[in-house]
């Protein structure tokens, strides 16, 4: 495996709209609710390296860790991303054991779709807004972006991440 994830996300002024144009474009929703994210690290050992250790959930299913690496130079937002089904309190126990602590949490509504080979989310994230992401290579991303009409200037370089850590600041 790669573990190499392939993304880029946008600003929604009108989440009705794409949610439309995707149904049209054939892509099939897979689920969607509350998700919640919560971010772990020792001091400040993964923030210096530039790396995120995540535990998400979503609804009640299984949970997932997931560990994400500086970002890539790239078209799009491109990054090492290795994660794994966990039983939610496993995680905690694991993370509590090695002297992970928690450092941030969010929140989000969420929509998935499977478009093809891609994955497509609708987002909804309280002072922030609608955003929709696409996963995928890159030139599936080029595709779906145009065939969205979505420009580069609905574009959203952040991650949420660094949305919520430059609100709270």
């Amino acid at each position: 495996m790669a573990f190499i994830e392939i993304e880029q996300k946008y600003r929604l002024r009108n989440p009705a709209k794409f949610r439309t144009r995707l149904r049209e474009m054939g892509a099939r929703k897979i689920a969607s609710g509350v998700e919640s994210n919560e971010f772990y690290d020792r001091g400040d050992f993964l923030k210096k390296q530039k790396v995120a250790l995540r535990l998400r959930r979503f609804g009640r299913r299984l949970s997932t860790l997931t560990l994400k690496g500086p970002r890539i130079k790239s078209a799009f937002s491109k990054r090492m991303e290795i994660e794994t089904p966990i039983e939610y309190a496993t995680a905690k126990a694991i993370l509590g054991f090695l002297g992970c602590r928690l450092v941030r949490k969010y929140s989000k509504q969420r929509e998935l779709y499977k478009l093809g080979a891609a994955h497509v989310t609708v987002d909804f994230l309280k002072k922030f807004g609608w955003f929709l992401e696409i996963e995928g290579s890159p030139q599936t991303i080029r595709k779906i972006e145009r065939n969205l009409g979505l420009a580069r200037e609905d574009r959203e370089e952040r991650s949420y991440l660094q949305m919520v850590f430059e609100h709270a600041m």
